[in-house]
């Protein structure tokens, strides 16, 4: 059955993809990727037919629209939730990893075993279910890399998550991202992509920042999660020295790194102070995001006057 769903130019469906995902050997996150990926491939199918009706009665045919958007919703409501089981989760698991490598020898043991207690107590089931949960507090114990891992992995689904985020604001609390009580512009109003059927929404971000978020997009993101790698991640200090930075637009900070070689740059465009995007009068990034060691924020010069 899988063979026929749906793939990305990598060869990837959205299940693989996200199983190539630290903590995805869980199998009840599996039995959720499928879930999305078996409605995924019956949704492609709805909306060419959609899109193929649209084309022959030359409006919108509302019966089938309805249908498309509400489960168009509905699986983005699924996957916000798999994300974010997810990728809380991976910062738990992250989190204990730092608490046991500041446990002194002597109490290692006795702290290794209050963790699998207190994950056990956590794990509603029968005897042993805990077992399914404990073996990556373990493993991050015992070899830090897996922190590294885990920090890794949730950056490169940071971009992506934050759009299904705002998006769901919209769809599901008819707010804006982040504006507590405001009133989003249409939320559920949807339209039809005449490229594929698929439905897209356009989300008011803050200001005049709107964002325009395709179902088949963000499926197709999911997919490409196979191929896409953490090269553009910063440092996790330097993430959190850019929390104090005053946004230049959602979700985007504008800022000036040094690297470890003393070069510097300035006009650098970071997504939710996680990934370079790009760099001011730069064709791509022309430095190493590893490397920067500094940095510092980088407004636009107000123009004289102004």
């Amino acid at each position: 059955m899988t063979d026929d769903l749906p793939s990305h130019e990598s060869g990837s469906t959205i299940s693989k993809a996200f199983r190539t995902l630290p903590l995805f050997d869980d199998p009840f996150l599996q039995i959720q990727a499928m879930n999305l990926e078996v409605v995924d491939a019956f949704l492609m199918e709805q909306e060419a037919g959609l899109l193929d009706e649209y084309i022959a009665e030359e409006r919108t045919p509302l019966e089938t629209a309805t249908f498309v958007s509400a489960l168009s919703q509905m699986w983005m409501f699924g996957l916000y939730e798999l994300l974010r089981t997810w990728r809380q989760r991976a910062r738990d698991v992250r989190r204990w990893a730092k608490e046991f490598r500041e446990t002194p020898p002597a109490e290692e043991e006795a702290r290794l075993a209050a963790q699998r207690r207190e994950v056990e107590e956590r794990s509603v089931g029968p005897d042993g279910s805990g077992d399914l949960y404990w073996p990556p507090y373990e493993t991050a114990a015992r070899d830090p890399k897996l922190a590294e891992t885990l920090r890794r992995a949730v950056a490169k689904t940071e971009r992506l998550f934050r759009r299904i985020e705002a998006l769901r604001m919209s769809l599901a609390k008819h707010e804006m991202p982040g504006i507590k009580g405001s009133f989003a512009m249409a939320p559920g109003y949807a339209r039809i992509d005449l490229a594929s059927g698929s439905l897209y929404w356009q989300v008011v971000l803050s200001g005049d920042e709107i964002d325009i978020v395709s179902r088949r997009g963000i499926a197709d993101d999911c997919r490409g999660l196979v191929a896409s790698d953490t090269a553009s991640i910063l440092p996790e200090a330097i993430q959190e020295k850019l929390r104090q930075f005053p946004d230049f637009s959602y979700g985007v900070k504008r800022i000036a790194v040094a690297l470890d070689d003393g070069t510097t740059y300035k006009g650098v465009y970071v997504a939710w102070v996680t990934d370079v995007l790009a760099v001011e009068g730069q064709r791509g990034v022309p430095f190493d995001p590893s490397r920067v060691v500094d940095a510092s924020a980088d407004p636009i010069p107000k123009a004289k006057g102004a």
